[in-house]
């Protein structure tokens, strides 16, 4: 579904920026002065080609690399400056192969997204199991509650993460590449409870995508990443035009509007000369 005809009016969310972010892992940076802003409240989806940054610009965003220059600023304040626990109340993160303890239910799983705001000498108050259950609710995965994790399938098992990080009760929530090993339809299905939740939350949400057609679908913003660098942003429409498209990912294409949703289909175009018989 196109989220624009899902999200309804909502308060002012929390606003994820980065100031001339530079990030790396060795000598060559990885990320390269970089200054974008998450739209408070909708859904972001940063896209580009393999190596171009995009889960290393998440993971700065997240905290969990030191900038080399620059700053991730939450509401305008330095995330750097902030207590642990107090950006893990505000900063929800769903990483890209996330490891789960052997033997771990769902319930457990999904508690432990409560930590942040307990004490360490507090155990479960009612509004933690509130949350759990909510978060639980939520991603279609009560039933489950009792199933070891490493039990489940590949599409429960992104919705019992995805109910962690919901029990967390973040402000913004960061999800890398969620619909990584998985089919078409559980990708479709995830993507669908993440627009849902949105609309209903107003949850500020950024999310790495590698499929350009389910971003121009899902997401109301789009990032487009190259070598480090920001080439493109706004709206998908805008974002995702043969040029563009081209200059990021190398592809040669032709761009349509979705006749169901409206939102723009990437076409490859085969190489030329190339022949199928039927």
């Amino acid at each position: 579904m196109n989220p624009d005809a899902t999200a309804t009016a909502m308060p002012p969310a929390t606003e994820l920026s980065a100031d001339r972010l530079t990030l790396g892992y060795d000598a060559e940076p990885v990320v390269r002065d970089v200054s974008v802003t998450v739209p408070p409240g909708r859904i972001t989806a940063i896209v580009g080609a393999n190596g171009s940054g995009k889960s290393t610009l998440l993971r700065g965003l997240a905290r969990l690399m030191r900038p080399r220059r620059g700053a991730v600023l939450l509401d305008g304040q330095d995330i750097a400056r902030l207590a642990t626990k107090t950006l893990a109340r505000r900063l929800g993160l769903l990483p890209q192969q996330p490891l789960a303890p052997d033997g771990i239910t769902v319930a457990d799983l999904v508690g432990r997204g409560r930590h942040p705001h307990q004490r360490w000498f507090r155990h479960h108050t009612d509004a933690d199991d509130a949350a759990i259950t909510a978060a639980m609710e939520s991603t279609g995965i009560t039933h489950l509650a009792e199933r070891p994790v490493d039990e489940l399938s590949g599409g429960q098992r992104q919705r019992a993460w995805l109910a962690l990080a919901l029990a967390q009760d973040p402000d913004v929530m960061l999800l890398d590449e969620p619909t990584t090993h998985l089919d078409l339809a559980h990708q479709i299905d995830l993507l669908e409870l993440l627009t849902d939740l949105n609309a209903a939350l107003g949850r500020t949400t950024l999310l790495v995508l590698h499929d350009l057609n389910l971003a121009g679908r899902y997401a109301h913003h789009l990032v487009a990443v190259k070598d480090g660098r920001i080439v493109a942003e706004g709206p998908p429409a805008e974002v995702l035009q043969p040029d563009t498209i081209e200059s990021v990912f190398s592809l040669n294409c032709a761009v349509i509007d979705d006749p169901l949703t409206g939102t723009p289909i990437v076409l490859p175009r085969p190489p030329s000369g190339d022949r199928r018989g039927g």
